[in-house]
Order: C-alpha cells, then structure tokens, then sequence
C-alpha cells in the first residue's frame, strides 16, 4: 500500500483519507515523533463521534501512521457520561500507542483514569482532559507498549468519587459508559 506523503500532517492525513472534508479538527496533540489530530464529523445531531490520526514527520514532509475513529448513535434507554475507543499499539513502528479516547458527555466527569496491570501492582494511567469547543470536551491517555488488557477505565467527579466504571476486554474496543455503571 502506498501512503502518500504532505507537507503538514493535515495535509499527510486529507491525502491518505482521499480528501474527507466532513471532519473537522478540533485538537492537535503534539508526540514524541509526530503530531496526532482529533476530529470529528460536524452536523450529526444526537450522535457521538471522533476520529484520532497519526501522522509522523519523515525526512520529506509527513506521513500517516495509523488511525481510526467511531461513531455512536444515542441511545433512548440510557445518557451516556463517557464514549471510549481503544487504538492498539503498532508493533513495526514507533507510535504512541496504545491509546484510549474518547468524549466526556456528562459534565458530572471532572478526572478519566485508566488502570492496567503492572508488573507488581496496577498501574493508573491520567487521561489528559481538553475543551474543545463549548461544552464539549474529549480525553485521551497513551499507554506504555507493556500495558496489556484488560483495561479498568474510571470516570470520577469533582469531589473525586468514582461515578462510573468499566473493564475493557478487546484492544480494539469502543462503547460508551453511564453515571453508576459499576
């Protein structure tokens, strides 16, 4: 497969996307290597998504790496406070994966964790917290290459108390999470 190459990462990722102009970035996280860009499509009433990409800088400009993203519809059973997705980690290239990400949908969540496994007690991981635009605001946290499933993710409130709780099973997971989901 052939990855074009741009001379920004935007650039790099319309290119290999074939110039999807129906997503909007609304963050740009400078990595170790690269730059990822969240976004997300615009005009989608009661629907939850956001992509997250990649893109590395090579000698000659930019180059996507890796990416995904999802999209979840609103449920009429339940609110969700909290959608997630999982992106696995690369294992031909350096990348700052794995990651998990994703929206915070209830303002009742002030602080995200993600707890894995170490190699003698657990290890919890602080998902980064960013407004993107008025009253929404996403999250994300790169794991270290030794973090493995299952993920424990947490969402706490303002006084720090747990308000919901999942484990994840699948690498490449995603979903959504509701206040008191234990």
């Amino acid at each position: 497969m052939h990855i074009p190459i741009g001379k920004t990462a935007e650039e790099a990722i319309r290119k290999f996307r074939n110039n999807d102009d129906s997503l909007q970035i609304i963050h740009q996280e400078p990595v170790d290597g690269g730059i990822i860009l969240f976004k997300q499509k615009t005009g989608q009433e009661n629907n939850s998504n956001l992509q997250m990409e990649y893109a590395r800088k090579i000698i000659f400009g930019w180059k996507w790496a890796w990416g995904g993203g999802y999209s979840i519809g609103e449920s009429s059973q339940f609110t969700s406070a909290l959608d997630y997705m999982s992106i696995p980690e690369l294992s031909h290239i350096s990348t700052p994966f794995p990651m998990l990400f994703g929206h915070i949908l209830d303002p009742a969540i002030q602080r995200v964790t993600v707890e894995f496994e170490g190699n003698e007690k657990p290890v919890v991981a602080e998902a980064k917290l960013v407004e993107v635009g008025p009253e929404s605001i996403i999250w994300f946290v790169s794991l270290p290459s030794s973090a493995t499933i299952p993920y424990e993710m947490k969402g706490f409130n303002d006084k720090g108390e747990l308000v919901t709780h999942k484990q994840m099973d699948d690498p490449n997971g995603m979903g959504a999470m509701v206040l008191g989901e234990r």
